[in-house]
């Protein structure tokens, strides 16, 4: 009987092993595609889905085509200034400081500009500005007066 017994927990610690290396040969299985997924959506692969879910639907409902327009401009005079910022920054660790620092601002303001364009769509106003306008002489954008 003594024989059985050691035979027994032999074959139950084998078996023990080959259940933790399969579980280990799964868990880092499903760890590396845990992190590509991760990477692909901060790449920017994903910025499309990122903007949409940055900014609540029908935030512009209320607003008049004037004041569509008006903030149209101003999101785009700030995604202007982002991405000088992101180019400045350039690459390496500055990129990876940039994507920390600039990107989930500049996929929200792209979010923002999605649901201005629907807006202005449903009350059929003018097309709104396509591009940021370099401010008047004299003033300030936030990226001057913060230095």
């Amino acid at each position: 009987m003594p024989n059985s017994r050691a035979s027994g927990i032999a074959v139950n610690w084998a078996v023990n092993r080959a259940v933790n290396r399969t579980m280990d040969r799964a868990m880092n299985c499903t760890f590396r595609i845990l992190i590509a997924v991760a990477s692909a959506l901060l790449s920017g692969c994903a910025a499309d889905m990122a903007s949409r879910i940055l900014v609540e639907p029908d935030r512009y409902i209320l607003y008049t085509c004037k004041e569509l327009t008006t903030q149209a401009q101003i999101n785009f005079n700030r995604q202007h200034e982002l991405e000088l910022l992101m180019a400045k920054a350039g690459s390496g660790a500055g990129q990876v400081a940039s994507a920390m620092a600039y990107q989930p601002e500049y996929a929200q303001l792209r979010g923002e500009m999605t649901q201005l364009r629907k807006a202005a769509d449903e009350r059929k106003c003018p097309p709104l500005p396509t591009g940021p306008v370099a401010p008047a002489t004299g003033t300030s954008t936030t990226d001057r007066t913060v230095r």
